[in-house]
């Protein structure tokens, strides 16, 4: 009896193997050849064989069934049937349909895609994997550049131009990554890019991610690709917005799979999505997606997204990818980040987080090939290790870590030259009062000292024909904490009046500063300190003193004592609090990616009187409170609001003013300040001003490529000076605004659009605000101006 059992046994065993099949293969574009991800494919005509695509286009699947043939289907594509035969391996190749899907009328009862999408937004809370406590995973990410030809001579060219002989059959461009991210809910993220490999370079100080050019999950009100936001389909509210269809039903083990398509519904201005959802039964989650802006540009961007059920519990990304086709280049860049070593709800706590949200590790540039092999989920293709070889050898001999460098050092206005910095923004001044500024101004680099900065600058004006000159030595205690201690000397001028924590700050692209023309001459030494607390506070502490000679006709009179020129000795706290922001190290600096909560500054000067001979006393205190947040299907609202206060008589140069940007010559809108107001119009010991901005984008037109961006404005300003200030200060005229002074203005962003070397359009628009209330000019005329904006957009 143990004998046959034995051998029952065995022939079960060895007979349901006789017709077991493992299939692979994958689910290609007929025309393209590109993968198609989440391809339906259906075996024996029977749904309960099913299996289907990855996001890259393959599958493989095993039955102890014969499989004699295979359905494939996918939204937008020719039905495809296929006789199996002995193969093993599949290509599959699918046509695009001719046919516009037919208009779905739902004639009784609710449409059954909608009842589906309903459940998907009441568990949304519930499958966010940012809703997870604590989570870490290592990514993989790859990003190909390649240019795409399409049979014409024009792509052609550009194709044989851009790639030459070498690299004819290969990418463009390659970027490699490996990332380890932990998360800990509500926002505490890290990820520390571990590896990091980019053809040409031999040291990058920048890395790809799975959250470059999309969000980690899927499940946001509004999905941002570039600098728009698009409308989620599966945020509340959005059965109102969008037109779902069920286009099939599939079964996966004990799962029902809908497989959704989407797109906005007619004449609904928003900012839409149209793609392919597929929800699985188990809790009413994105298994996958697929999207892409409903309205195309210059840039056309799809995302695709494939998620696992992870220890029985929860739907995690397993796969992100985004492709950009740059329609008029013919350049298409195809990215892919794969997520592996999933841990859920580990302990984590606050303080094992970094400053730093996204950082590039010191060894990141060095891994070996033994590295990259390990976390490659594919090898690299022949292809791919031309292009490898090839780049590498140019951006060698061509000098590619050189120029990246010049490009970090160039959006801080520096260019690298040997072991100095050539500091544009002391290098290239404007004013109306000193004109141009001839000069130069040279800091030493971190090619001669890793930690220590020394510089200086001087400058010539061609209309006030006078020299202005300074030094400077910083000293950088830790990069991590931005701790420095510096000290400088300068003999410059310097704007009257101090007014909104700006404080004399050059800024290259602050057109406001193109417009003073009421300034100071200071004799100024300084010495600070500053360093990063407590995570999200940023502190400055500055002891100075300075000889003040006003560049206008001036007199300042306290108790019966006349001063033309006066000095002043003071201590100044700085202090910025931005909860939660969000600071990325690249491109070897730390750049902000801002925060969605306001940012809090604060300032205290205290006026040290007879201290260095100073000749005032004082307190003076100035806050501001700013913050940018979205509104879904209403747009993006900023405000700033802003306050400060003087306790003694001071001179004209150390009050506020300065709040105003109207200036015929200069008819640009400048943000934050009064736009119909002139720039020493109104002046105060105190202050409190309100700028209030909101724009609708492009959600109250869309008409064709008529599609301009409308922005709302709302400023209010009071002020005042005590009556011993407006004794105390003479020969110069001014004006208190002791009631609110008013404006509101329209702006309406791309009203022409350019092209813009085939990636976008230059947008010239415009803005009209009006002045009115207690400070309306008497003719109506007098209170409208008008201002000019350029803007960048895709589309």
């Amino acid at each position: 009896m143990k004998n046959l059992l034995q051998f029952l046994l065995f022939s079960i065993f060895f007979v349901s193997n006789c017709y077991s099949q493992n299939i692979t293969g994958k689910v290609l574009d007929s025309t393209t050849k590109e993968p198609l991800a989440f391809a339906n494919i259906i075996f024996n005509n029977n749904q309960k064989l099913y299996v289907s695509t990855d996001i890259d286009g393959k599958f493989s699947f095993s039955s102890n069934e014969k499989l004699n043939n295979l359905v494939c289907t996918y939204v937008g594509y020719e039905t495809q049937n296929l006789q199996i035969g002995n193969d093993k391996n599949i290509t599959v190749y699918l046509k695009a349909s001719a046919d516009n899907l037919a208009e779905v009328v739902v004639k009784a009862g609710e449409n059954p895609a909608n009842a589906i999408i309903r459940k998907v937004i009441a568990n949304k809370e519930k499958n966010n994997p940012e809703n997870i406590p604590t989570f870490k995973y290592t990514s993989y990410n790859k990003v190909v550049y390649d240019m795409k030809t399409d049979g014409t001579t024009k792509n052609d060219s550009i194709n044989k131009k851009m790639k030459g002989n070498l690299l004819k059959d290969s990418p463009l461009f390659m970027m490699e990554s490996v990332s380890e991210r932990k998360f800990m809910a509500p926002d505490n993220s890290e990820e520390v890019v571990i590896g990091t490999k980019v053809s040409g370079f031999q040291n990058p100080s920048f890395a790809s991610l799975a959250t470059d050019l999309q969000p980690f999950s899927f499940y946001r009100n509004n999905i941002k690709l570039f600098d728009i936001q698009y409308l989620n389909p599966i945020s509340n509210g959005s059965l109102k917005k969008y037109q779902f269809t069920l286009e099939d039903t599939l079964f996966q083990k004990n799962d029902t799979i809908y497989i959704i398509s989407f797109e906005p519904q007619k004449n609904k201005n928003i900012e839409g999505l149209k793609g392919s959802l597929y929800i699985n039964s188990n809790k009413y989650a994105v298994q996958n997606v697929i999207a892409t802006p409903f309205e195309k540009g210059k840039i056309d961007i799809k995302i695709q997204q494939q998620y696992t059920f992870v220890d029985n519990q929860y739907w995690f990304p397993e796969q992100l990818n985004y492709a950009l086709v740059f329609t008029e280049l013919g350049m298409v860049v195809d990215g892919r980040s794969y997520i592996s070593e999933v841990q859920l709800n580990i302990p984590l706590r606050k303080k094992e987080f970094a400053i730093e949200a996204v950082r590039i590790d010191k060894m990141a540039t060095k891994q070996d090939s033994l590295f990259w092999e390990n976390y490659r989920i594919e090898k690299l293709s022949e292809s791919e290790k031309v292009t490898y070889r090839v780049v590498d050898s140019i951006g060698k001999e061509h000098k590619f870590d050189k120029i990246l460098t010049t490009m970090e050092k160039l959006t801080q206005f520096k260019i690298g030259i040997g072991v100095f910095d050539l500091d544009l923004a002391k290098t290239i001044v404007y004013n109306k009062y000193e004109g141009y500024r001839l000069g130069l101004g040279v800091y030493t680099n971190e090619k001669l000292f890793e930690n220590l900065t020394l510089g200086g600058f001087f400058g010539y004006g061609t209309r006030d024909y006078d020299w202005k000159y300074g030094g400077e030595a910083i000293y950088t205690l830790s990069k991590k904490h931005e701790f420095k201690i510096g000290g400088k000397y300068q003999n410059n001028l310097v704007e009257a009046g101090n007014y909104g924590l700006n404080y004399s700050v050059q800024n290259m692209l602050n057109f406001r500063n193109f417009q003073a023309y009421l300034m100071d001459n200071v004799k100024q030494g300084s010495f600070a300190v500053e360093a990063r607390s407590f995570r999200y506070l940023k502190w400055k502490a500055t002891f100075t003193q300075s000889e003040t000679t006003p560049k206008y006709v001036y007199e300042f009179n306290q108790n019966e004592q006349i001063f033309t020129n006066y000095k002043d000795t003071n201590l100044r706290i700085d202090l910025r609090f931005a909860f939660k922001e969000r600071i990325v190290s690249s491109f070897n600096q730390l750049i902000s990616a801002g925060t969605t909560y306001p940012i809090l500054s604060v300032s205290y000067t205290r006026g040290l009187k007879e201290v260095m001979d100073s000749d005032f006393d004082y307190n003076k205190i100035e806050a501001r409170i700013e913050q940018s947040f979205f509104t879904k299907n209403f747009g993006a609202t900023k405000y700033r609001i802003e306050a400060g206060m003087i306790d003694n008589p001071l001179p004209y140069g150390l009050l506020f003013t300065g709040e105003g940007s109207y200036d015929k010559d200069y008819p640009y809108l400048i943000p934050n300040y009064f736009q119909t107001m002139q720039p020493y119009e109104f002046l105060s010991d105190r202050y409190a001003n309100l700028f209030l901005t909101h724009n609708f984008g492009g959600l109250l037109f869309k008409s064709g490529k008529f599609q301009p961006s409308v922005i709302l404005h709302n400023n209010f300003g009071w002020g005042n000076l005590s009556n011993d200030n407006q004794t105390s200060n003479q020969l110069i005229g001014y004006k208190t605004k002791n009631k609110v002074f008013m404006e509101t203005g329209l702006q309406l962003d791309n009203l022409l659009k350019t092209n813009y070397m085939d990636i976008g359009y230059l947008g010239l628009g415009g803005g009209v605000f009006y002045r009115y209330g207690e400070y309306a000019h008497a003719e109506t005329k007098d209170n409208f101006v008008f201002k000019l904006s350029v803007s960048f957009a895709i589309k």
